[in-house]
């Protein structure tokens, strides 16, 4: 008599796309071969710093992946899910996962203006847009700034967030009024970075580069742009004497 057992997952070998620094968690169908031993493993592109926890339990059905990239290049890591059951071995099942550096983003030279004008339009640039942008890549990108008093943490004097969404590396940032606001220093901000991927068959959405933490994407993503305002004098008139 012969037996045939059967040990299968639910992982599809697509490419996911994750950013650096980011957190995914998978897991196997634990209906299915109950009785089975669930091992991961995790192959690292060079020179990738990707780091796996799996979950607990008898089964270990769950694995969390940290992604670390901190090259200029996109890597491709592997997720590998092996199962044994009663002494028979199931196939190796790979899920490839394309990992994304950072943004870069900058918005050139501080501004010093008088109580008053208009910060003229400015030009924020994406300079690894052509490494994490575009249809093979992660796509196009809404990225939202505030411009915040005092400093980075201080209150958004625009009232609410603004939102650009990006064809390309170099995006314009429209003229800002100033007559609403009082003499100090104010911080142009990146307080999220999403790519417009969407979901597709067993492969979340990339979403923010941060989680939409504007937090954690602005201590990823300092721009280093600052606004003085200076205060208006008065010229006086010319008196003979």
């Amino acid at each position: 008599m012969f037996f045939i057992i059967g040990v299968t997952v639910n992982l599809k070998a697509q490419n996911q796309k994750v950013w650096n620094g980011n957190t995914s968690v998978f897991r196997i169908d634990t209906t299915v071969n109950l009785t089975s031993v669930v091992s991961w493993s995790l192959t690292l592109g060079f020179p990738s710093t990707s780091s796996r926890i799996d979950g607990g339990g008898a089964r270990k059905g769950t694995t969390t992946i940290t992604w670390g990239n901190t090259t200029a290049s996109m890597f491709r890591d592997t997720i590998k899910s092996f199962e044994t059951v009663n002494g028979c071995s199931g196939n190796i099942v790979n899920k490839p996962i394309d990992v994304y550096p950072k943004p870069i983003v900058s918005l050139g030279a501080n501004d010093t203006i008088c109580l008053g004008a208009t910060l003229g339009t400015k030009t924020l640039t994406v300079s690894n847009f052509s490494v994490i942008g575009g249809a093979s890549n992660l796509g196009e990108f809404a990225i939202t700034y505030e411009l915040r008093s005092g400093s980075t943490a201080g209150l958004n004097v625009l009232g609410f967030p603004i939102t650009l969404n990006t064809t390309s590396g170099i995006i314009s940032i429209t003229s800002i009024p100033t007559a609403s606001l009082t003499t100090g220093t104010y911080y142009l901000v990146i307080t999220g970075f999403a790519s417009n991927l969407s979901a597709t068959l067993n492969n979340p959405a990339p979403g923010s580069y941060a989680r939409a933490n504007a937090a954690a994407t602005l201590a990823a993503i300092p721009t280093n742009y600052l606004i003085y305002i200076r205060p208006n004098f008065s010229t006086p008139i010319i008196q003979p004497y």
